[in-house]
């Protein structure tokens, strides 16, 4: 029973810490979701490769306890494994998934977190000291783990205190952020993209310390869902909070951070490394067992990461960009609509209208538009066709053409971007 609960510590231990790490300043890195791009340049990432991650998690675990534990329990062996794990996996692991990779997406940039290579350098060495230092948490619990005894129901206890604990992480932000919406948004632009264009929907989440560099690009929306979305906008702060949605004229430089959680991002990695050291130095039977159980926990919610802010980007792009890379390692694209048809030359106005529609209520809205459910399900009928779309599905309203959105049992929240002329 020692070992399953030592192995799990130490891996919530080590990717708890890599996903809390930008809090203090190190990259963003994306280990799962560089995993994910094996099948595909442009796939984004999800939980197949969150689920190869825990599993090369778990090969390092097993080759630890089979192999290396059995030959010696010095204290300095577990410290030496992490450093010789981390040594391969950067020098190894990371530039074979690489090579498996293949060409990088489309409109990446060099310093794309998803790409794999050599200790993630092209990030900066910040990004192979962070490695470090996550592997060495991984190496002080399992130094912690060469004395403890831990009984099945102590395990059992561990593992269900864990499993809730990622259930409530992974909840959190949907259950804290604001339910209210009812936001009508207003942008003007000179002049649409050239030839076909299309509406592009994307949530870019982000975690504490994270910042999305000084950029510029299309117009759009900037629509925050939970936590706090700052940009810097030509020396001005701008924070979009839950439930709140602003305008970004065209190409003016601005960033995108996820300042507001660094507090208490930076508290929660301490708890997770005060936890580690606290079990690596007491290393008695009792309390190391009742520590790597607290240590667990920390890390399962520290991996689920609740301190992310979740925000999306909303525009009108051309065509020849559909399918670009993702600009942030944790984004997807929740809808992108089909090319709009109708659209009046010249000036136009782009209107973002997030709505929460009660049981049974529904409202009109008029193309060329995208409508996007985030929550709920609804029926959209345009022109007498009806259609039902779901939760993180959308559909697209051409020019001239009229939908009626009515929501089913339990209410829904929409947003619907419509492409209007200017006068």
């Amino acid at each position: 029973m020692r070992r399953p609960l030592v192995g799990m510590a130490a891996v919530a231990a080590m990717l708890g810490w890599l996903q809390l790490a930008p809090a203090f300043g190190f990259p963003v890195t994306a280990p799962a979701g560089m995993l994910d791009r094996i099948f595909g340049a442009a796939r984004e990432a999800g939980p197949v490769g969150w689920a190869l991650l825990l599993l090369g998690e778990a090969v390092f675990v097993a080759l630890y306890f089979v192999i290396v534990e059995r030959r010696s329990r010095r204290p300095a062996v577990p410290i030496a494994f992490a450093i010789g794990a981390w040594l391969f996996s950067g020098v190894v692991v990371m530039p074979l998934v690489g090579l498996l990779q293949g060409a990088p997406p489309a409109g990446s940039t060099p310093s794309d977190p998803m790409t794999a290579n050599l200790f993630m350098l092209n990030l900066g060495p910040g990004a192979a000291a962070e490695s470090l230092l996550g592997w060495l948490l991984f190496g002080a619990v399992l130094l912690a783990g060469l004395t403890p005894t831990v009984s099945a129901r102590a395990l059992t206890l561990a593992v269900a205190a864990a499993v809730l604990a990622a259930a409530i992480a992974l909840l959190a932000p949907t259950l804290i952020a604001r339910a209210d919406a009812g936001r009508v948004v207003e942008g003007r632009l000179a002049a649409l993209p050239a030839g076909p264009v299309f509406i592009s929907v994307l949530e870019l989440p982000q975690p504490a310390g994270a910042v999305l560099g000084p950029h510029k690009h299309v117009a759009g929306f900037i629509v925050d869902v939970s936590g706090t979305a700052t940009m810097e906008i030509e020396g001005n702060v701008v924070d979009v909070g839950p439930g709140d949605a602003a305008f970004v004229a065209e190409n003016v430089p601005h960033d995108h951070e996820n300042r507001a959680a660094i507090p208490f991002a930076i508290a929660l990695a301490l708890v997770v490394v005060g936890l580690t050291v606290a079990v690596a130095l007491l290393r008695r039977r009792r309390s190391a067992a009742n520590l790597m159980t607290a240590l667990l926990v920390a890390g399962v919610v520290a991996m689920a990461n609740p301190l992310m802010n979740h925000w999306y980007f909303i525009g009108v792009r051309s065509a020849a960009v559909r399918g670009a890379a993702m600009p942030v390692p944790a984004g997807h694209r929740t809808y992108e609509s089909e090319n709009l048809t109708g659209l009046a030359s010249g000036a136009s106005l782009e209107r973002f209208t997030d709505r929460r529609l009660g049981s049974g209520e529904s409202v009109r809205f008029v193309g060329p538009a995208a409508i996007v459910v985030l929550d709920g399900q609804t029926s959209i009928v345009t022109d007498g066709r009806p259609a039902r779309l779901s939760a993180q599905s959308g559909t697209t309203i051409a020019g001239g053409a009229e939908a009626t959105v009515q929501s089913e049992s339990g209410g829904a929240r929409v947003l619907v971007i419509q492409v209007l002329p200017a006068n």
